[in-house]
């Protein structure tokens, strides 16, 4: 895959197919992340079904007719999908996270972000998602006019950690394909600053225990014997 801007969404499954189109909400100019609940949270409902709890009345701007922006996220109330931006940020390399911000451990990850996590998480409130549930992660891309899609962890491969090389792809008979297709949403964690970890940090998704990031992949990956690989 050549380094470009991509498309991730965020999906529960048996509700994937067929609902979340990757350029249906934003300009299939950027990539672009979707999450689409089980239940929406209780709170005050407008008139596209949108439940807009008051604490983020001053986020959240209506800018159409099922549109919602929360900073960089789009909402599609409609659809039931929250979209933002993300791009390539290695394709060869030792990885420990599929996502993380630009302020990052992008050394680390396959994919980066200019996105406030916390703008995310506001997101995936406003659509009902809730720690801790299990939600599917696709990636697309835009070539010669077309949209390609796929799950990230057919994007990812695994292997004995005395194959791994930064040197070169590992693509081998050694290889073997990441078996988990979910993530588990956590919502990361309040600093007792009040601060968001995930926006202090930057973590997203992690393919490690990390406590601070918004969605660790499902069942999780036992690093101490196994790399991950892009």
């Amino acid at each position: 895959m050549k380094s470009r801007l991509i498309a991730i969404a965020f999906l529960l499954p048996l509700v994937f197919v067929g609902k979340a189109s990757a350029g249906s909400v934003e300009e299939k100019k950027q990539s672009q992340a979707s999450i689409i609940p089980e239940e929406k949270p209780s709170g005050r409902e407008d008139a596209s079904g949108l439940v807009i709890p008051e604490k983020f009345s001053n986020r959240v701007k209506k800018i159409g007719a099922d549109l919602y922006r929360v900073g960089d996220v789009t909402i599609d109330s409609k659809l039931q999908v929250a979209v933002f931006p993300a791009k390539v940020n290695q394709i060869v390399g030792l990885i420990e996270y599929a996502l993380v911000t630009d302020a990052g451990k992008i050394h680390e990850s396959f994919l980066s972000t200019k996105i406030k996590p916390g703008d995310v998480h506001v997101a995936m409130l406003l659509l009902g998602v809730k720690p801790p549930g299990n939600v599917s992660v696709e990636i697309a891309w835009q070539e010669d006019g077309k949209w390609t899609r796929k799950s990230i962890t057919n994007c990812i491969a695994q292997y004995p950690l005395e194959v791994a090389s930064e040197q070169e792809d590992k693509e081998t008979g050694k290889s073997f394909e990441l078996k988990p297709s979910s993530w588990t949403w956590t919502g990361s964690r309040v600093r007792s600053s009040g601060i968001l970890a995930a926006d202090e940090l930057g973590s997203i998704l992690s393919l490690q225990p990390d406590p601070d990031a918004l969605s660790l992949i499902a069942p999780m990956i036992n690093t101490s014997r196994f790399g991950s690989h892009v």
